[in-house]
C-alpha cells in the first residue's frame, strides 16, 4: 500500500463537504479527493477562486489515508484528507533530512499557508506521513449487487402490473404477426359467389341472344296500309 511523506495540511471532512456544495462541483466526491475526476474538478475550482496562491503550488496534490484492514463502520470515511504541495512517495526507507532540505521557497510557503488560512483555518501547515491502502478505490460489490437486486424487483413489479400490459392483454402470450394474404384467402366465398353469378349473367345472355336469333328478320316487309286509302 502506498505510503507518502507530504508537506501541507489536513482538510477536515466537513469542510470539505461544505465546500463542494457551495461551489457546485457535481463532479466531486468528498468522501475520496483522490479519484481522478474529483481532484481535477477541486483543481480548477481553487485555480479560479485562488488564482495568485496556484501560481506557486504547481505540484499541489489531495491525499486520502486509509487502512484497508479496517472494517469498522468509520473506515471509508476518515475525518480528514490531505492538501500537500509536496509528496513524496516512501517505497522501502527514505532521508528525511534530505528530503526537507529541498526546502520551500518562500513564495510556496506563503501561498500553502494562505490556502491553508482560506480552507482549514483550524489546522497547521508541517509534515505528515501518510498511508494509503486503496487508491483506485472502487464500487463495493455489496453495492453492485444491491443495485442489480433492485432493477430486478423493479422489473418484476413491471410485470406483475396488468396496467403495465398493453390492451389489458395481462397473463396471455403475444400473439404471432399475422401473415399478408391475398383476396383468394381473405374471401373465398366472395370467389364462388362472383362465379355462380357469372354464370347466371352469362346463361342469361346466351338465351337472350338465341331467342332473338329464332325471330324471322324480314328485309322486304310493307309498312302497313293508311286508313280511307286502298291498298
Amino acid at each position: 500500500m502506498p505510503t507518502y511523506l507530504l508537506h501541507g495540511f489536513r482538510w477536515p471532512r466537513q469542510l470539505i463537504r461544505i465546500h463542494i456544495i457551495l461551489q457546485n462541483l457535481d463532479d466531486a466526491a468528498a468522501e475520496w479527493l483522490v479519484a481522478p475526476k474529483t481532484t481535477l474538478a477541486l483543481l480548477k475550482n481553487f485555480n479560479q477562486l485562488y488564482p495568485e496562491c496556484m501560481e506557486h503550488l504547481t505540484r499541489m496534490r489531495f491525499v486520502e489515508q486509509y487502512d484497508p484492514n479496517d472494517s469498522s463502520a468509520s473506515a471509508t470515511s476518515q475525518p480528514f484528507a490531505y492538501v500537500a504541495d509536496m509528496v513524496e512517495e516512501v517505497k522501502l526507507g527514505v532521508d528525511i533530512d534530505e528530503i526537507r532540505g529541498r526546502g520551500l521557497n518562500n513564495d510556496q510557503w506563503t501561498a500553502i499557508m494562505e490556502l491553508r488560512d482560506k480552507l482549514a483555518p483550524e489546522e497547521k501547515v508541517g509534515w505528515y506521513i501518510v498511508v494509503c491502502g486503496d487508491e483506485e478505490r472502487a464500487v463495493p460489490p455489496e453495492f453492485i449487487e444491491d443495485e442489480r437486486s433492485s432493477e430486478a424487483s423493479g422489473s418484476h413489479r413491471m410485470s406483475d402490473d396488468p396496467s403495465s400490459q398493453p390492451n389489458g392483454s395481462e397473463g396471455k402470450p403475444p400473439r404471432p404477426p399475422e401473415q399478408p394474404k391475398g383476396l383468394k384467402k381473405l374471401f373465398p366465398s366472395m370467389r364462388l359467389g362472383r362465379r355462380k353469378s357469372r354464370g347466371q349473367v352469362d346463361d342469361r345472355t346466351t338465351s337472350r341472344s338465341r331467342s332473338r336469333n329464332t325471330q324471322p328478320i324480314t328485309t322486304d316487309a310493307k309498312p302497313p296500309p293508311i286508313p280511307g286509302t286502298n291498298a
